[in-house]
């Protein structure tokens, strides 16, 4: 198999067997990797009725055909499982160097199983496969845990996954970090982890030699693209200044960066901008494995009441979560801010979002000190958020309410609309009036209020995909058929675990697939069928959850009109749904996509 291990290794932790289990090309082929191949292995193994934070509910950990290979930002992987936030398909993408050293040790990716007695940690050392005891790294926060295991395996380039307190606490939204603060933030995978008593996964992997169909094709065809894209504006934004390079941009011209939570339509962001960045703490770059961009920041604050010494630097979710959703423009108080999630293992939009709910219903006197013990928040100030994140990770007084998510918190002060999230998963800071497309991206979503599986953001600035028909006329107008098809694209993308940040067409997916995997005959008409499979598959697994479209809906806290940027827009969502359903050919009062799509896109065995 071109592209692939043609395996994928099996460890359950209740019994600690080690095995492996083969991956088979047809269905490599139909559902590629990533969160296509997850659903298609997952389907089966979980129902409503499984706890997302029990020992049947399986983890699942892939990197795609692209991994480890010349292509440019392949080397994402994807962790996948029933989301203990939503209850629903749950998946989160990550980079670093992890997945490419899953793919060199000889995997397509770790099912994991069950759940251990007591803490341990995986270690995948080429074909050697171990569970260890990791009592000793129970308790610790991130980067503890990722010094103490690069030392005690000796492998100083191997792919670390590890949780905090927060994982370990079975927080709904603990996330997983990941080598140097690469993470995977959402919908609870960290909670997964800490279920199982998983305090970490370390992968080293040695052979590079990943086997591809043409080569040389393949790195000419790496080569050209990388010198195109040097002249793009948007790769050199994200080169230059990281993703907080759109700060400014979001926040003066869009107004889709939310400022105090999503009620304030003018806030001055550029202190927490990228520029500002760049000109006061940072100190370098880092990038995931063959990353031509280097989005990720290296920072140093040396001394005062936020140092942080080098660590990662604040990315564009936090400055909005931990910055401007609080009113904060104090970008070391918010980078002192992001390190401390990190350190815990707490999802930033997810958990920034919950505080800033908090900050809200304070200021509005809907809760008092005493609902908070004893904290005060105030809009502009971080030390609230501080102490509010380390009641959180212990879940300990209000954390433990907080813990569970905006929605459960604002459920318990009569105010559930007032949560800014869609079926428990939060809102990332892409205000859905300053895009429209966000808007029945969020509702219709296969994780709840999601960025990634619809960045109509980049649609509706411009960014085009002329063979797919995506392309947008209007950032105000409904846009549900454009948003539909790019929901199909990155469901592709994140199966082939391609960054969204490297702006390749559909065209190019297709050579760089062929060239990859052998397969000749793959067309761009194949690739957009293949959307199509895997969201339709991602659905069907939602069904069998329990999924409910009376929850296809945004929450009252974003549909109130803002001046400024957004010119009083608000998204009318029920339209948009019946342009949606439309055009995929899906009942809108039951969600499902009627049977006749579902035999042609080869998913009758996942019909319950």
């Amino acid at each position: 198999m071109f592209g692939y291990r043609g395996k994928i290794l099996r460890v359950n932790l209740s019994s600690q067997d080690i095995s492996e289990m083969a991956l088979d090309q047809d269905v490599a082929r139909e559902f590629i990797g990533g969160i296509g191949l997850a659903a298609s292995i997952l389907y089966d193994m979980v129902d409503k009725d499984t706890d997302p934070l029990g020992p049947n509910n399986p983890l699942l950990i892939l990197n795609g055909p692209f991994c480890g290979t010349m292509i440019p930002t392949g080397s994402k992987a994807a962790m996948c499982s029933k989301s203990p936030q939503t209850d629903l398909w749950g998946h989160s993408i990550f980079g670093g160097h992890f997945g490419a050293n899953l793919k060199f040790a000889g995997y397509d990716g770790i099912l994991i199983e069950g759940s251990s007695e007591k803490p341990c940690y995986i270690l995948v050392d080429d074909s050697n496969v171990e569970v260890r005891n990791a009592e000793h790294l129970w308790g610790r926060n991130t980067e503890e845990t990722w010094d103490t295991l690069k030392e005690e395996t000796g492998l100083r380039n191997a792919g670390v996954a590890r949780i905090g307190l927060a994982g370990e606490n079975l927080v709904r939204y603990a996330c997983v970090c990941v080598d140097h603060y690469r993470a995977a933030g959402r919908t609870g995978m960290g909670a997964v982890m800490g279920s199982k008593k998983l305090k970490a996964i370390v992968v080293n992997g040695t052979d590079r030699n990943v086997p591809v169909a043409d080569p040389d094709g393949l790195n000419e065809l790496a080569k050209s693209l990388n010198e195109s894209l040097s002249e793009d504006p948007t790769f050199n934004m994200y080169s230059e200044l990281g993703n907080a390079g759109y700060v400014d941009m979001a926040s003066m011209m869009y107004g889709s960066l939310p400022a105090g939570y999503y009620t304030v339509s003018d806030f001055d962001s550029y202190n927490l901008s990228g520029t500002t960045m760049r000109e006061t703490i940072l100190v370098g770059k880092s990038a995931c494995y063959r990353c031509p961009i280097g989005c990720g920041r290296v920072i140093e604050i040396k001394e005062g009441k936020y140092a942080t010494g080098r660590f990662a630097g604040p990315e564009y979710e936090v400055i909005g979560s931990m910055g401007t959703l609080i009113l904060t423009n104090d970008l070391e108080a918010v980078t002192f801010t992001a390190k401390q999630m990190e350190l815990l293992g707490i999802d930033f939009i997810s958990g920034g979002s919950t505080i800033a709910l908090a900050y809200y219903l304070f200021k509005e006197g809907r809760i008092t000190a005493k609902d908070l013990d004893g904290i005060t928040p105030e809009w502009g100030e971080s030390d609230s958020a501080l102490a509010l994140l380390a009641k959180i990770a212990k879940r300990e007084g209000v954390g433990n309410i907080m813990a569970e998510g905006s929605l459960a918190f604002a459920k318990k002060h009569g105010c559930e609309e007032l949560a800014a999230q869609v079926n428990g998963l939060e809102m990332p800071m892409h205000d859905p009036r300053g895009f429209s497309g966000m808007a029945i991206g969020y509702a219709t979503s296969p994780r709840g209020a999601c960025h990634m599986t619809a960045d109509m953001y980049n649609v509706q600035m411009g960014q085009t995909n002329e063979a797919l028909g995506i392309e947008s006329q209007n950032r105000f107008t409904n846009e549900a058929e454009i948003t539909a098809k790019q929901q199909n694209l990155r469901c592709v993308t994140n199966s082939l675990l391609i960054c969204h940040y490297y702006p390749a067409l559909a065209e190019e997916l297709v050579e760089f697939i062929q060239k990859t995997t052998g397969w000749k005959d793959y067309s761009v008409e194949q690739l957009a069928e293949s959307g199509e499979r895997i969201f339709t598959l991602l659905r069907l697994f939602n069904l069998k959850m329990g999924y409910r479209t009376e929850n296809e809906r945004l929450p009252e806290i974003v549909l109130s009109p803002l001046e400024g940027p957004t010119e009083g827009y608000v998204p009318d969502v029920d339209e948009m749904l019946d342009t949606w359903y439309q055009f995929r050919g899906w009942d809108r009062k039951t969600g499902m996509p009627p049977k006749k799509r579902i035999k042609e896109l080869g998913l009758s065995s996942f019909i319950q």
